[in-house]
C-alpha cells in the first residue's frame, strides 16, 4: 500500500533523500529538484515500516496527553473495559457517579474540576473494595502475606513493595483487567520473598503467571488510558 506524503523539491546542493514525519503525522519527503518521480515513491515504500512505527508511537503519545474532558460519549474504563459516560444534572436526585447497565451516569453541574473528582473517589472506592481481596486470596495461595495494604493515587507506578512488606497499589488499576491485576498484585507479592528485579525473581513470577509477559506488555501499551 503506497504511502501518501508531501514532496518537497530543492534546487539547493541538496543532494539525497529525506524524510520526516510531521506533528500531524504526515510525511513529508525532501529531494533534490531533479530527482525522478519513481525514485523518490520507491524511497518512501523502502521506509514504510519505520514510517507506520513512528505514526503509532505519536498517535499513542497524543492519547496519553489528551486531558479528559469529562463530557457524555466519551470512554472510562473499569476491569478492562471501556464504557461511556452520560452526564445530567438533577437536583432531586444524590450528585455524584454511578455505574449501571454498562454505562457510567454522572449527576453534576458543568464543573470539570468536580466531575473528576466524583470519578477519582469512584474509583479509589472500587479498588478499596476489590484490591485488598484479591492481595488476601493471592497472598494466601502464595503464603506471602504484607504487612498491610494501601490505595494511592500514584500515576507512575500501579504498585509497590516496601521494606517492611507493605504494599501499596494505584486506584488506577482498577481499570485493568482483572489477569492484568492479578499480575501487578503477584509482582509485589514476590518482592516480599525477592526485593529486586533479578532473574530469580522474575522466574518465581513466572511460575505463578506464565504469561506475566503479556500482561506487563499490556500494561506499557494501555496505562496511557487511565490518566484521569
Amino acid at each position: 500500500m503506497a504511502v501518501p506524503y508531501i514532496l518537497k523539491r530543492s534546487r539547493k546542493r541538496r543532494k539525497t533523500i529525506s524524510l520526516q514525519i510531521s506533528g500531524k503525522a504526515e510525511v513529508v519527503v525532501s529531494a533534490p529538484y531533479f530527482t525522478k518521480d519513481n525514485e523518490i515513491n520507491r524511497f518512501v515504500q523502502e521506509k514504510h515500516n519505520w514510517i507506520q512505527k513512528i505514526i503509532q508511537k505519536q498517535k499513542a503519545a497524543l492519547l496519553q496527553n489528551k486531558e479528559k474532558q469529562y463530557i457524555s460519549g466519551e470512554e472510562f474504563y473499569y476491569l478492562g473495559q471501556p464504557y461511556p459516560l452520560e452526564i445530567f444534572f438533577q437536583q432531586n436526585l444524590p450528585a455524584g457517579l454511578f455505574f449501571r447497565g454498562n454505562r457510567f451516569y454522572l449527576n453534576c453541574l458543568n464543573d470539570e474540576a468536580r466531575r473528576k473528582g466524583y470519578f477519582i473517589a469512584w474509583y479509589k472506592n472500587k479498588a478499596r473494595e476489590y484490591l485488598p481481596g484479591q492481595v488476601d486470596s493471592l497472598g494466601r495461595r502464595l503464603q506471602l502475606l504484607p504487612g498491610s495494604i494501601r490505595i494511592t493515587s500514584a500515576q507512575t507506578r500501579w504498585g509497590s513493595c516496601s521494606g517492611e512488606n507493605n504494599l501499596a497499589f494505584s486506584f488506577r488499576l482498577i481499570m485493568a483487567p482483572p489477569a492484568v491485576i492479578d499480575y501487578v498484585i503477584v509482582h509485589e507479592l514476590m518482592h516480599i520473598k525477592e526485593k529486586n528485579h533479578s532473574a530469580k525473581f522474575w522466574r518465581l513470577t513466572e511460575i505463578v503467571i506464565p504469561e506475566y509477559k503479556t500482561h506487563k506488555q499490556w500494561l506499557k501499551d494501555n496505562g496511557h488510558k487511565f490518566c484521569l
